[in-house]
Parts: structure tokens; sequence; C-alpha cells
């Protein structure tokens, strides 16, 4: 190693103990050394703390951001890491037309049409059998409240099913759709009790024929959800979880005296509606894992993060400002989180992570106050909830689910691969900013690492990973001056 690599040697000897050291990349990096003498380069490896937390209240109610995938899951698996895990989801439906019915009509049946999106997640991807049944909701879920349905919502069911359905699924086709961005439509049809449909067609009856106010209740939202309250869509057996379009629908069949097979759809798009999604991990290693925001250390030192249930890993950047605090005016000039040697299992894995600042007592910092968005302000550049700016809500703030990134950084999201079988990140700007302390502003130490799909945390799948504690690294490459800039 040359003498100005070994520069990093003369860093104070408490040090070394904190973090370990490498010159390997310094030409990859920097591209050559530096000829300004004013400026000392020097690079880090700083390994991260970590712990693995179970975090309350994962959002899986759909319509709130225009960017975030709107999706129902359904079904159940095992996995032998993280146990069991199975998802429900509830709906309310409406009238996709104002249109009337004609005259001479005659109600035939109804039916349940779940569009699949192509996500699926299980624990084989072979061609099986899985069973669903639906019930009718038993009360309202108030659309006026829809941002605020999570993971452990739930809601009352009426105890008889309108109907069941087995079906056979094969992952390998819905993988392929996915991967083409294909057109393709793939239903599941689910026949309900013809009794639900007769009352759903009476409606539109009084809507045709409409003489009080009372009667145009089939095209008035808030009307017709007291009598139609919503749908829960349930698995009886399985070993996927599938996922749903909200372009699903209930279809109400009819014919006229001279045209047969007619319909009417009642969708789900832009109501109220959300997945539940239960995780048994008992019989794991994360059998431990059972408090909320409660720090846990698996005993076989691994990490784990899935999305939809709640698993997380908390990144603990304290070690970073130990090092910050030794080196007066650093400019960080290169920063790249590693979280390597990744678990290869047949389980896909999320493709991007996105990392979101914890409060001290390890439940997700939310933008609520005007105080929130004064203290993430103060960061110069921009330190906001990617990508986008804050924006009022009821004369508030937002709660955010974005990730938290510095605009113009390198990446937003640490990325999977393959090759390297590692999710990383280059944030030199984003480290440039939490070296710096401001009077009167916290400093962010803790983050939980979350799968996004793009932008906003994904809490609309169950897509997981697994990787060594001692894997997380940050290497930094930094500048410090030698002599007084002035």
């Amino acid at each position: 190693m040359n003498l100005w690599a070994n520069r990093i040697g003369q860093l104070a000897f408490p040090l070394v103990a904190l973090f370990f050291f490498s010159c390997e990349d310094e030409a990859s990096v920097l591209g050559f050394k530096n000829q300004n003498q004013k400026f000392d380069v020097k690079y880090i490896e700083i390994p991260i703390e970590s712990s693995v937390l179970l975090l309350d209240s994962q959002r899986t109610s759909n319509f709130v951001f225009q960017t975030e995938t709107n999706r129902l899951l359904v079904g159940q698996y095992s996995d032998d890491k993280f146990g069991k895990i199975a998802a429900n989801g509830y709906t309310q439906f409406f009238t996709n037309s104002g249109s009337k019915l004609p005259a001479d009509v005659t109600y035939d049946s109804v039916t349940l049409q779940l569009v699949l999106d192509f996500y699926n997640y299980g624990s084989t991807d072979a061609l099986t059998s899985q069973t669903f049944s639906v019930y009718e909701l038993d009360e309202d879920l108030k659309y006026e409240n829809r941002r605020n349905f999570f993971n452990k919502s739930q809601a009352l069911v009426k105890p008889t099913p309108l109907g069941s359905k087995t079906f056979s699924i094969s992952p390998k086709d819905l993988d392929s759709y996915a991967k083409d961005n294909s057109d393709t439509t793939i239903l599941v049809k689910i026949p309900l009790d013809k009794a639900f449909g007769q009352r759903i067609f009476d409606n539109a009856l009084l809507y045709r024929d409409v003489a009080t106010t009372q009667d145009s209740t089939f095209k008035v939202y808030s009307e017709f959800v007291k009598l139609f309250k919503g749908l829960s869509i349930k698995s009886d057996n399985g070993d996927k979880i599938l996922g749903f379009s909200t372009n699903s629908a209930v279809t109400v069949h009819y014919h006229t005296g001279t045209v047969d097979s007619l319909n009417f759809n009642l969708g789900f798009f832009n109501v109220a509606n959300f997945s539940q999604i239960t995780n048994d991990r008992s019989s794991t290693d994360l059998s431990g894992l059972t408090q909320y925001a409660q720090d846990f250390l698996p005993a076989n030192d691994l990490r784990y993060i899935q999305s939809g249930t709640g698993v997380y890993t908390k990144l603990d950047f304290g070690k970073f400002f130990e090092f910050c605090d030794t080196v007066p005016n650093v400019v960080i000039t290169s920063a790249q989180l590693t979280l390597g040697d990744v678990v290869q299992s047949d389980y896909a894995l999320p493709t991007n992570m996105v990392m979101r600042v914890l409060r001290s007592d390890n439940t997700v910092k939310k933008v609520k106050t005007l105080q929130d968005t004064m203290d993430i302000s103060a960061y110069n550049p921009r330190f906001p909830a990617h990508p986008g700016t804050l924006t009022l809500d009821n004369g508030g703030y937002a709660e955010s689910d974005l990730g938290m990134v510095v605009l113009g950084d390198a990446d937003a999201y640490l990325k999977y691969s393959s090759d390297k079988k590692s999710y990383s990140g280059n944030y030199a700007l984003f480290f440039q900013q939490l070296s710096i302390v401001r009077e009167g502003v916290p400093r962010y130490q803790y983050f939980a690492i979350y799968p996004t799909a793009p932008a906003i945390p994904n809490t609309k799948t169950v897509n997981r990973v697994i990787f060594p504690k001692d894997a997380i690294k940050l290497k930094v490459f930094y500048t410090k001056p030698t002599t007084p800039l002035n």
C-alpha cells in the first residue's frame, strides 16, 4: 500500500476497534490520487449495527398516493424461515356506470370476477389448487377513513359465505405475463349467492324507475354502501398469495326478451379496500419477535425483512456519527451502503429497498406537524420524503409513506445485484447531510429498511429477504482539509 493510501492509518488508535479499513477500491471510486495537498483523501469501512423490528400498522389501503400499487392480496403459504403467512381482502364495490337498465329485463345470476395482477408468492412454483370463499361485510368500511387501513385491520363479516371457488394457478405463467408487461387478462370467477345478486338487481331497477330521491341509491355512493357494505375474500386452502387488481368487480348477469348474456359491473376502483396480512412465526427463528418496536437479535445472527408483515431490519448509524465527530469539516465524496451475502432461496427477493427514518422509540417517523417539516427542511440540500415535496392534507401536513433521500443523490434506493448477491446504494449527499450537526435539529440515527415499489415502501407484497448482520457495511471515501481553507 502506498504512502497516500496509508494516511488512513493516521486516525486515532481507539477508532481501530470501531471501524474496518480497506484501500482496494481507491482507484475505482476516486479515479486518481489527489494532487491538492490542502486535502487529505481517505477511505473507511464502517460496520453498521442492526436489529430486527416488528413494526405496527403497515398500510395496505389503496388509492392514497397516485404512484402506489393498488392491489388486494388473498391467499396463504408456509415459509420455514418466516412462518405461515395469510392474506384476506376487504373491499367495497360500486357501480361503474350511471346507465339505467332497459325495459323487459330478467335477472339471471351474480359472480365475483377477480382480475389477477400477476403478483404471486408462495412455497412452490408448481400448478396447484387454491380455494377462496367470499363473505358479505357486516360493517361499513367508511370511505373517509380509506387511507387508514393496515395489515392488521379487519372488518366484521356475515357468517355464511356468499360463494366459494377452487381453481388452479401457474406461477410461471403469471411471472411470464408480468415480465412481458402483458395485456392478458386472467379472471378468477366465483359464483355468488343468487339472492345477493337479486338485491343488487332490484336496487338497479329502482334507479331505472326512479320516483323518489331514495330510489337513486344505486348511483349515490354514500347511500349504496349502507345497503351493500362490501365483501371479504378469504383463502380456505392453498400454498400461494395472489395479487388482484382493483379493476375486479361484482358482475350481475341478466337478459331481455330479445338479448341474452347481458351484465353490469360494480367495481372495486377508488373505493375503500385493503388487505389483512397475518404471520405466525412461532415455529421459526423469529419466534421471539412478538413485541412491536422492540429490538430483536436472532440467535443465528441473521437479519430479516418481509414487506407487508411488518418484519424489517433496523440500521443504527451511531458508529458513522462517531467517525464524523473525529473528522471536523469532513467532505464525503462517496458513500456506499451495502446489505451483502443475501441468503438464496426459491422465494423472489424485493427488487429495491428504501430507508425510512425511525424515532428513538423505534416507530416510523411521520411528517405530521410543522415542526416535523422544519426539522427535515433544515437539511440543505433538501432532505425530504422521496420523491415529492410535502403536501398539505386537510389543513395539516401529510403523513408521508415515502422513503428518505437527499434530492440529487446518486441513488434513491438500495438496488439488488444478482451477480453480487447484495443490495447497495450510493448515498454521498445523504451521509454528508447526516454528518452535519445542526443546533436544535434532530440527527437521524436510526432507519428501517423497506422493500419499495418504486418510491413508496411496498406493504402490498410479502416478498422477503435474509442476510447476515456482518454483511451490512458502509464504505465511505472522504476528504478533510490539512491546512486552513482560508
